[in-house]
């Protein structure tokens, strides 16, 4: 059984979990375990001790080929396994067994070739199981010098000290830049025996090599070789201290539907947007079940925690068109510890602190911290993204959101889930609902709305259309249709009775006679634009008939 422990100060780990391993008696050398992990296809007398190996992968290649890189293990085809090279003496060659030619030719003694330094790595990220730290996962690093160029990661799934963990990793990275080199000697004939894995003393500098590939051409030996590798000396290496995770409790998930328009351009689909928090500094994407009209879908909270709380004061209504400088609302983040700022104007020009509350859109330049994660902010923009027609329907309580890229979770419905409840859902969470209007899918209700009686009694009404696609105000052009066609259902409504009439074009005209049998007096237009799945906000004129 175990006990009810806090796990930080064992790094996260279950302490008291107890199993057997059948070990071998001795502790076994690298050659043995090539030799023996391949059932004989390798002969290896390599004499590195292994105090632990975890070998995995989808074929004994696979397994073993992180050891066969890391020590460098010198591996030639014999045609009946894999040898290491011999162990005689070098076979020393002299300069005037150089240059030889099958066909008379004047050939070069020695052709040497080398690997351009930008295409090896100038530092090595070495990762391996650290023997002083109860077997962890450490990481050992080697750099060549201290000019810029590429980093390599290797991982060994071996035990090491953190000392032979830094030695091995200065060793790979002296190998791959010694490996740079390549000669190509063309030999007599009575060096025809000098096959792969034959070490070669020459009159350079190296001036040990091994044979890697021979071919013969007529009477002369054509040899490739490369440098041989030496061990170098061992490497002092710490392998550091343990950095525990934080054994934090996790708090209760917050979360809010928001349906507002595409003012983040993320699609052309009905689409709102879901919002997690907690109080807790944690976070972790949690799944969460959204439902509507009996159907259900499987989602994640954004990988980053939102921005999300509520008003503690009720905003009053404002004008959309300056920035508002008389009011300002209270605001309380779930999470205390996250900050909202003050931007200038310039700020606001370009988008910042851009946060949906209630059903508004706004911005907010001025931002005064009242402690424990509450806010007030002030110096607004109002009814941004045409949400103008909710500036004066606020109250305390209604939901606060930054719309920050990353912490929010577009959700794509299917069409006909318009006008549905939509919940959402997770383990251990009180359920949040929203009834789903597809506010990303309306077109801006237009503006600009006039009417004037002309002389003969007709009535003419003009309006300036807006798009769902083209919020910023552009010089010199018109905004885009964002619809498959245009149209407009224009409603006037007076005393004695109503009219309705739909338009194409932003202008509607009304018969004298037909206005004369609304009655007269008081009376109001209001005009929407139809979209393709939804229809506009109705902008509202109101006028006297006579």
């Amino acid at each position: 059984m175990f006990e009810n422990l806090q796990l930080a100060e064992f790094g996260n780990r279950i302490p008291f979990l107890s199993f057997e391993i059948d070990g071998d008696e001795e502790t076994p050398t690298l050659g043995a375990v090539l030799t023996d992990s391949s059932r004989g296809a390798i002969s290896c007398a390599d004499a590195h001790l292994l105090e632990g190996f975890a070998a995995y992968g989808g074929s004994v290649r696979a397994a073993i080929a992180p050891l066969v890189e890391c020590f460098g293990v010198e591996l030639f085809d014999d045609g009946v396994a894999l040898r290491q090279p011999t162990t005689d003496a070098a076979t020393v060659i002299g300069t005037e067994e150089l240059g030889n030619s099958s066909d008379g030719q004047m050939a070069a003694r020695i052709q040497r070739d080398q690997l351009p330094a930008r295409s090896i790595a100038t530092a090595l990220r070495l990762t391996y199981y650290d023997r002083e730290r109860d077997f962890q996962t450490g990481e050992a690093r080697a750099v060549v010098s201290e000019r810029l160029g590429n980093e390599a990661q290797q991982e060994v799934p071996a035990v090491f000290t953190a000392a032979a963990a830094k030695s091995l990793a200065q060793q790979i990275l002296a190998r791959r830049w010694a490996g740079r080199d390549k000669l190509t000697l063309r030999l007599p004939p009575y060096r025809l025996a000098v096959g792969p894995g034959t070490r070669l003393q020459l009159p350079l500098s190296p001036s040990q090599w091994i044979v890697e590939k021979t071919t013969v051409e007529g009477f002369v030996l054509v040899a490739e070789l490369r440098p041989s590798a030496s061990v170098s000396a061992a490497v002092p290496g710490d392998g550091g201290r343990i950095v525990p995770n934080s054994d934090v409790v996790a708090a209760s998930l917050a979360m809010a539907l928001i349906d507002i328009p595409n003012v983040l351009g993320l699609s052309n689909e009905p689409t709102m947007l879901l919002a997690a928090s907690a109080s807790t500094g944690g976070w972790k994407s949690r799944a969460v079940t959204i439902s509507f009209a009996g159907q259900e879908l499987s989602a994640r909270t954004a990988s980053s925690k939102s921005v999300l709380g509520a008003a503690l004061t009720s905003l009053a209504a404002a004008d959309a068109d300056l920035i508002d400088g008389q009011n300002n609302v209270e605001i309380q983040l779930i999470d205390a510890d996250q900050w909202l700022v003050s931007c200038d104007d310039d700020g606001l020009a370009a988008g910042e602190n851009f946060a949906v509350l209630g059903g508004e859109l706004f911005q907010f330049g001025e931002v005064t911290p009242l402690g424990d994660g509450k806010f007030r902010l002030a110096r607004l923009l109002r009814g941004r993204g045409a949400t103008e027609w909710a500036c004066g329907l606020h109250a305390a309580g209604e939901t606060f959101c930054l719309l920050r890229a990353g912490t929010l979770q577009p959700l794509v419905l299917p069409n006909w889930s318009l006008g549905a409840t939509v919940n959402a859902t997770s383990i251990g969470v009180p359920a949040t609902s929203i009834r789903f209007l597809g506010e990303a899918l309306r077109p801006p209700s237009p503006v600009k709305l006039m009417a004037e009686r002309q002389g003969n009694g007709d009535l003419v009404i003009r309006w300036t259309r807006r798009s769902r696609q083209g919020f910023a105000w552009v010089d010199g052009i018109d905004a885009p249709l964002g619809e498959t066609r245009e149209q407009y259902r224009v409603t006037i409504a007076g005393s004695s009775g109503s009219l309705e009439l739909d338009a194409e074009q932003p202008l509607a005209t009304v018969a004298s006679g037909t206005i004369d049998g609304l009655g007269m007096g008081p009376a109001t237009i209001d005009v929407r634009q139809i979209g393709d799945l939804a229809a506009s906000r109705p902008a509202i004129f109101a006028i006297t008939l006579s």
